[in-house]
């Protein structure tokens, strides 16, 4: 654990721990921001007690990866904001935050595009096997023996599992390939699905009716494992499984059965379970898989707009504002 100094003088007003400081290092600019309020900001790196040491008495937390649990929550003594450097709270406790009237800020629109994009180019290299035929022009195969079997996008269905941001975003881009695009969301009325520009269905008829799929659904206990055996057993022999929101979506030991016994065609994976991968992990080893490492939102502008966004959320509570993106709304007055 280290810390980095508050330039105004001691005592701080504010205490802020600033966790994987390695990913996401403040600017000078964010830096003076929380500076400029009387903040001290406290790099922090280590295990769970040692986050307790550092963060009981913390003002806001700034997270990216580190597990918020239950347990920290509820330790924390003057805690008014958990803001995360991201779209996903799935590593903090919100339901406990939300009882202690502690709100959780997100990022939801940082790398929209961007995770759109990563989407659309896993679905590409999966229909096209371009890994394959890399592979095989490097190894001196120019077109022997017989090529890969490839997918016409052109009058596919593309089915969609959640319909926020970034699938109406990829959506968009199926459109214009000429994909006939369907959509499944629990939380979105049939009218607003149409006009995110897809027809709706139910999570059955995704996965039945569906040439690739591609999921965009938070990871929450009722989404768990969402795509499993039984889902698996829905969906068309010839289809692609794309997962671009979080790998606890799959079952993987589900997902490797129904590659292994040709259920499933292909698979593009930007996120799985456990991260990073053990290297026993099958996935790693199938040619019907292309996987990429959680690396979509990692471009220079997408880490720029997190970084402030996160920041101005802490700046604002701090201020007795309210941060622009809380997960529970709940906990704010007014």
């Amino acid at each position: 654990m280290s810390s980095e100094s508050s330039a105004v003088p001691s005592p701080s007003r504010f205490l802020v721990v600033h966790t994987d400081a390695d990913l996401h290092p403040l600017d000078s600019s964010m830096q003076a921001r929380l500076e400029d309020l009387g903040a001290q900001v406290v790099l922090f790196s280590g295990t769970d007690d040692d986050f307790l040491e550092a963060a009981v008495d913390a003002d806001a937390i700034l997270n990216a990866d580190f597990r918020i649990t239950a347990h920290i929550v509820t330790s924390l003594r003057r805690c008014r904001v958990i803001s995360r450097f991201g779209i996903g709270v799935d590593n903090i406790d919100v339901k406990t935050a939300t009882a202690r009237g502690i709100p959780v800020a997100n990022v939801p629109d940082f790398c929209t595009e961007e995770v759109a994009n990563r989407a659309l180019a896993l679905l590409l290299a999966c229909a096209s096997q371009l890994p394959q035929l890399d592979r095989r022009v490097r190894a001196g195969e120019w077109r022997e023996g017989e090529l890969p079997e490839t997918v016409q996008i052109e009058g596919q269905v593309l089915g969609l599992v959640g319909f926020g941001r970034i699938a109406r975003a990829v959506a968009r881009r199926g459109r214009a390939f000429g994909m006939k695009v369907i959509a499944y969301d629990p939380y979105l009325t049939p009218s607003a699905i149409e006009q995110g520009g897809a027809s709706t269905a139910s999570f059955e008829e995704v996965l039945s009716r569906s040439d690739i799929i591609s999921l965009h659904a938070p990871l929450a206990p009722e989404t768990h494992h969402l795509i499993n055996a039984e889902a698996l057993r829905l969906v068309k022999r010839s289809a692609i499984l794309i997962n671009c929101a979080r790998g606890g979506l799959i079952d993987e030991q589900a997902l490797v059965a129904a590659l292994r016994e040709q259920r499933l065609a292909r698979a593009g994976l930007e996120v799985l379970e456990l991260e990073p991968p053990r290297l026993d992990n099958p996935l790693l080893g199938m040619d019907q898989v292309v996987l990429t490492p959680h690396s979509a939102a990692h471009t220079k502008k997408a880490l720029q707009r997190v970084r402030e966004a996160a920041v101005d959320a802490v700046v604002r509570v701090l201020k007795g504002e309210r941060p622009l993106h809380v997960v529970n709304p709940s906990v704010l007055p007014g």
